[in-house]
């Protein structure tokens, strides 16, 4: 059973999910100083040391040169990751905290922080040391980042009314609109080749529009778009 030290670790969640993503990716992972620096975008490499290497070597998941130990083995697989975490409960944590669960057996985050907040330390330490503490003991095992991304995928219809625009369109006080422009699939070339021409019709009426009114917009078209 650990008994109560002077403080308990402190580890930021993101950063917690961050390097057991790499030590999942390289087993051989060395957690030190620099390299956490440069992983997480912190400042120099003393605040990696204070924030994230010595609170990780103080819950035994790797040695004094940054390398993985038998728990922080356990640690970075999916199977083995309860047994970790039960194992840093035992060690590093008193039975109190144990005690201080909820009807389900879950952690009681309340009881948890008022806790630390007993033991003396500050009120930003104490919040940050609880939530350590909360997730260890959950034993839930970190969600990986989602990669960035150009944006959701767009259905195949979604994709197809997308992409296809027609190249020129204008606007007749009649209420037909009308477009003309090159179509945009090949034509099948033939002897002598000849140009393709793609029209866009669009018809806007108003909603309003008589019966008499419909019956002239169609008369203009077929006297001036279908007449050969």
């Amino acid at each position: 059973m650990a008994n109560k030290p002077n403080s308990y670790p402190k580890v930021p969640g993101k950063a917690w999910a961050a390097l057991r993503k790499r030590a999942v990716a390289a087993p051989t992972i060395k957690i030190t100083g620099d390299a956490v620096a440069a992983l997480l975008e912190m400042s120099n490499e003393k605040s990696a040391m204070d924030n994230i290497v010595y609170p990780l070597r103080r819950l035994g998941l790797i040695d004094d040169d940054g390398a993985l130990t038998e728990r922080g083995g356990k640690w970075r697989t999916d199977a083995g990751y309860g047994d970790a975490c039960d194992e840093i409960l035992a060690d590093v944590y008193p039975e109190a905290l144990s005690q201080l669960t909820g009807d389900n057996g879950a952690p009681n985050p309340p009881a948890v922080r008022t806790w630390f907040d007993q033991q003396g330390f500050g009120a930003s330490n104490a919040k940050q040391m609880a939530r350590t503490y909360l997730m260890i003991a959950s034993k839930e095992i970190p969600a990986q980042p989602t990669p960035s991304g150009d944006g959701p995928k767009k259905s195949p219809a979604n994709k197809a009314a997308a992409t296809k625009a027609p190249d020129k369109r204008t606007e007749t006080g009649s209420g037909v609109a009308a477009g003309k422009g090159t179509s945009s699939q090949a034509t099948t070339a033939e002897s002598p080749p000849q140009p393709s021409l793609h029209l866009d019709i669009q018809i806007h009426i108003p909603p309003d529009a008589s019966a008499e009114q419909l019956d002239k917009i169609f008369e203009s078209m077929a006297r001036h778009l279908y007449k050969r």
